[in-house]
């Protein structure tokens, strides 16, 4: 009995030591000098020997300045919210009061790893709109601000966004979707209700619905080879590259050693295309037919190469190597400014009779600093252009992305925009150190 008495002592003893560790950690100091256990008491109470502990009048060291805290500025905090339309996600930052950025393209690309941070495809700012001089807010090589000053052209926004690898697009399909629900639900508009954003791509006005879709005007297709831009011939009557023919690729290669998946994202791409072509892509090439299209930002939409699998409509989306074929064309030469690449199959409700045009295509996206993605908005936008100018798509039709379908409509015979209408949804929102 004495034995269990004593036994039982001890642990209550043990747990009160724990307790007040626990507490000591939480709080940043001891309860009180007399309650501090003997075996933990500062130095001065018990002598100082080579395992003394500090006393509890010395100051506590900043963790936060240590390697493997990355954040050493500060204690205040910003808000952000977390968003996704069909899978495509972004962290939005509230910066309304601000025309600069408050995070870094660095900052950005941190925080959009989905291992080291929140995960993202990119984070976008919701600032203020342009001045009346268009200098706020615009890119610094952007003269849209200042050319819709002059037209008189009024704001409610601005967006800007950084890719998950830190590099800035114009514009964003999806992403607008997210910062028009985000704008809305921020400042507290009653739906339905549009804004007008400024973008590095121009005006883009976007409506809030009651259903939880937002519906985007995205403006005007730009289907010359100077607006996409790409190097390509045009040769159709409008000026447009359709059904141009586009050389990638080569003999797949080794597999990836595992620490390539840790390299910045350019890195990756560029040992990507390296180790599946013949001498970093001098070996043999496929030809792919291509269409080309800019919804303020480049894309390359494909139905795929050359005989049945484009005429037909019939690529095979299951078993394309999208990680290969992706960044051959992200980076291709015929695109200056990188381009964003679209495989398509369209769907017939008779697969054995093509003839007809179709309302439904389904779609892989693979996005300029982003790589594969769930969804694109102006992915899907330009899909539906192409297929129209293909005359293999109707100019209303469902696009269906691994996230889910947009309706995407081209008013080609009225006043020539797309009209782009999805879901966009919160998910969560948290604080940062800033």
């Amino acid at each position: 009995a004495k034995a269990r008495g004593a036994g039982h002592a001890a642990t209550h003893a043990a747990s009160r030591r724990t307790r007040t560790r626990t507490r000591w950690r939480m709080t940043g100091s001891w309860p009180s000098a007399a309650s501090a256990p003997a075996s933990l008491a500062p130095a001065s109470r018990r002598g100082k020997g080579r395992h003394g502990v500090r006393a509890a009048s010395d100051a506590l060291e900043d963790v936060r300045v240590h390697e493997g805290f990355p954040d050493s500025r500060g204690s205040t905090m910003v808000p952000f919210y977390k968003y996704q339309g069909l899978g495509n996600d972004f962290i939005m930052v509230d910066n309304r009061h601000t025309s600069d950025p408050l995070l870094s393209a660095e900052e950005a690309a941190s925080l959009c790893d989905r291992r080291f941070g929140i995960g993202a495809d990119g984070v976008i700012f919701l600032l203020p709109p342009p001045n009346a001089d268009g200098t706020n807010n615009a890119h610094a090589d952007d003269i849209n601000a200042s050319q819709d000053a002059a037209d008189g052209m009024e704001y409610d926004y601005a967006m800007r966004m950084f890719n998950s690898d830190g590099s800035e697009p114009e514009m964003c399909g999806n992403g607008i979707r997210c910062l028009a629900r985000f704008a809305a639900e921020v400042e507290g508009h009653e739906v339905p209700c549009k804004f007008r954003f400024h973008t590095g791509a121009g005006l883009i006005v976007p409506e809030v619905l009651p259903n939880g879709l937002v519906s985007v005007d995205m403006g005007e297709p730009r289907l010359s080879q100077k607006e996409i831009p790409t190097t390509l011939e045009s040769n159709d009557a409008g000026g447009s590259v359709v059904l141009q023919s586009l050389e990638v690729g080569g003999p797949l290669g080794s597999v990836p050693p595992p620490e390539e998946m840790f390299l910045p994202y350019e890195e990756r791409m560029a040992k990507s295309i390296a180790r599946k072509t013949k001498q970093g892509g001098a070996g043999v090439k496929e030809e792919w037919l291509v269409t080309c299209v800019s919804m303020g930002n480049p894309h390359c939409v494909t139905f795929g190469r050359p005989g049945d699998e484009t005429l037909g409509g019939t690529l095979d989306l299951e078993n394309l190597d999208v990680e290969y074929y992706g960044p051959l064309m992200e980076s291709h030469a015929a695109f200056p400014e990188k381009v964003n690449t679209h495989f398509c199959q369209a769907i017939y409700d008779n697969p054995d009779s093509q003839e007809d045009l179709t309302d439904a295509v389904k779609v892989i996206h693979w996005e300029r600093g982003a790589g594969r993605t769930l969804a694109c908005g102006t992915g899907a936008c330009s899909v539906v252009v192409a297929g129209v100018l293909e005359e293999r798509l109707k100019q209303k039709c469902l696009v269906y992305v691994p996230g889910g379908p947009l309706q995407i409509e081209w008013q080609r015979n009225t006043d020539n925009h797309v009209i782009m209408t999805g879901p966009a949804q919160l998910v969560y929102k948290g604080m940062l150190p800033a």
